[in-house]
């Protein structure tokens, strides 16, 4: 599927374009090479004060930043509230597509669900649903709380779909592919590290590993609140943040699944 080839081509090409954020001068940085932007679609800065990679998002503002592109383009961006972390954090997931795409996602259930039981679907039928149905993809970012630019990445990824103009490889997708991602898998472990960060953050940026900021506070933030490993809890689903996102995924089933981390 033409689309979905280019979909995945791009986030890794895009999450690249992430990794060297940092290393470039802000004056004169291209978010992303020859695309402008549709203002009506906030940006971190309009939402939350600053700009990707300028703070540590808490789990709390990362929602809030995907509430307000809902709420922007609501026909383009759906908002699902998928359950709690242990500790009463929200999880979520949103689906971004056209217009089209996004006011069919009932059919799109219906149709991925039937693709997936050979039971009940012959092959004539599922060679139409193939040619009818879009392709899918599942974005899972921050499974790992202290991998804090997984977090930035969603936010970047969620802004330029629905914003990103004049570009033929984003218009490509959105024709052709349904994304959905979750922002924040492990709000819970987002939230020790931020907290552990910001009780250690200097005056100046201090670049020592050795610094207190660089140090990690008991029991640091890779874990959930039962300090499970999230990325070892896919086929136990102990832990409600993978058994949610499970269940969200098999309504679904997308073509591809990325476990995104640092």
């Amino acid at each position: 599927m033409p689309g979905l080839k280019a979909y995945i081509g791009f986030i890794v090409i895009f999450l690249m374009n992430l990794s060297l954020l940092s290393a470039q001068e802000k004056e004169g940085f291209e978010y992303w090479p020859g695309v402008t932007y549709d203002v009506s679609i906030p940006t971190t800065m309009d939402v939350l004060g600053y700009d990707i990679g300028d703070r540590i998002s808490s789990s709390t503002n990362i929602i809030k930043y995907f509430e307000a592109l809902e709420a922007a383009a609501p026909e383009r961006v759906k908002r699902f509230y998928i359950g709690k972390t242990w500790q009463g954090r929200r999880l979520i997931y949103v689906a971004l597509g056209t217009a089209e795409r996004i006011g069919a996602l009932e059919d799109l259930m219906e149709g991925m669900q039937a693709l997936h039981d050979s039971r009940v679907t012959n092959q004539a039928a599922a060679d139409q649903l193939i040619k009818e149905l879009p392709g899918t993809i599942w974005l899972g970012y921050g499974i790992h709380g202290d991998e804090i630019s997984s977090n930035d990445a969603a936010m970047m990824t969620a802004y330029h779909m629905p914003a990103a103009e004049n570009d033929e490889i984003v218009d490509n997708i959105r024709a052709n592919v349904v994304t959905f991602i979750n922002p924040t898998i492990n709000p819970d472990g987002r939230e020790w590290f931020v907290h552990s960060y910001l009780s250690t953050e200097g005056l100046f940026e201090e670049d020592d590993r050795l610094s207190a900021e660089h140090a990690q506070l008991w029991p640091g933030g890779r874990t959930n609140h039962y300090m499970f490993d999230l990325n070892r809890d896919g086929f136990s689903l102990t832990q409600p943040e993978i058994r949610y996102q499970n269940e969200a995924i098999r309504e679904y089933f997308p073509l591809v699944v990325m476990d995104i981390h640092e």
